[in-house]
């Protein structure tokens, strides 16, 4: 049998990739603090639902499902690039 070397990652594959890390990560950031704010009795549940406690709230709310449609594109970016690299050979 022969070793295949996979196909190499494109700009774009890269770029989706950082992206989704990054909404993900943020969204983490976004519910630890929500958490700690629950903890702390800052947060909106508390009566506090001013300054930047709406935009904490809202930032997992969006960024979960845009990263999980991220990653849906990113899964057909690859199979068209691995589709394309093994219809050369």
């Amino acid at each position: 049998m022969s070793v295949q070397t996979p196909p190499p990652v494109s700009r774009l594959q890269r770029i989706l990739a950082y992206v989704i890390a990054a909404l993900v990560a943020l969204s983490l950031v976004a519910i630890a603090a929500l958490i700690a704010g629950y903890a702390l009795g800052a947060a909106a549940a508390e009566g506090s639902g001013q300054g930047i406690w709406p935009t904490v709230m809202f930032v997992p709310m969006i960024g979960l499902p845009v990263a999980l449609i991220l990653i849906m594109v990113l899964l057909v970016v690859s199979m068209v690039a691995r589709s394309k690299s093994n219809a050369g050979r």
